[in-house]
């Protein structure tokens, strides 16, 4: 490299070492990227959004937890028993146009409430009679209430005369005469709440027991001496 040429260098390289005067150099704005602008409308939407999400999982986690609670608090089903019935007269007869039968019966029904934490209010409690299908006696009870872990005993008693019309109940009577005992059922009819705090009921029930027993005719000595037996009704749920 000649002399001339790195004169030419060094004169450029003071050049740049010295203060400029001119006008300013106009400062640019910065670059809007494409669609910040929607991103900026779109931001109350988004936390909108996560609100939301966050809400709905908060009340599914509340609902399960409700729902698990449900479930291990879900009530035990009543239990009843016929413990003993007693039939003076079972008669039937016919006045030349209907048969008439002429009954006497009573029973004693327990009935078992095995929760822990809930007494039984029954706002109805009623007890009915069927022989052959068809319906003969009919008791009404008062509105009581049963206490946790306890049982109680009801005494429904059925006493008058009724008119069977259907062929099938006195054909079952002439049956059951021969055998020496009359089959016949007792259905308690409830409407109940549980009690699980002082001022706290839940929703109504209606739980339904059917007792299907075996009574002993008391005209028959053979099946007066055997006796009447024990029996276990049927009891709905409380679902």
């Amino acid at each position: 490299m000649n002399d001339h040429a790195m004169a030419n260098r060094e004169h450029k390289v003071d050049h740049l070492d010295q203060r400029f005067h001119g006008p300013p150099v106009p400062v640019l704005p910065p670059v809007e990227q494409p669609g910040a602008a929607s991103r900026r409308v779109a931001d109350p939407y988004a936390l909108c959004c996560r609100a939301f999400r966050v809400l709905t999982i908060v009340a599914i986690a509340v609902g399960v937890v409700a729902l698990v609670l449900w479930l291990v608090s879900l009530p035990s089903a009543l239990k009843a028993y016929v413990d003993a019935a007693e039939l003076t007269r079972f008669d039937l007869g016919n006045d030349g146009k209907q048969d008439q039968l002429r009954y006497n019966l009573t029973v004693a029904v327990s009935i078992r409430n095995p929760n822990r934490d809930q007494a039984v209010l029954y706002r109805r409690l009623e007890a009915v009679a069927l022989y052959g299908g068809e319906r003969f006696g009919y008791v009404d009870f008062p509105r009581m209430r049963q206490g946790r872990k306890s049982t109680m005993v009801i005494r429904p008693s059925f006493r008058g005369q009724g008119v069977l019309t259907g062929a099938s109940a006195a054909t079952a009577f002439r049956r059951d005469k021969e055998r020496g005992f009359f089959n016949i059922i007792v259905k308690l009819h409830t409407r109940v709440r549980l009690k699980a705090m002082i001022f706290v009921d839940s929703v109504e029930y209606r739980p339904d027991m059917d007792c299907y027993i075996r009574v002993p005719d008391p005209s028959n000595a053979t099946a007066v001496a055997l006796g009447f037996t024990a029996t276990r009704c049927h009891v709905d749920g409380f679902l």
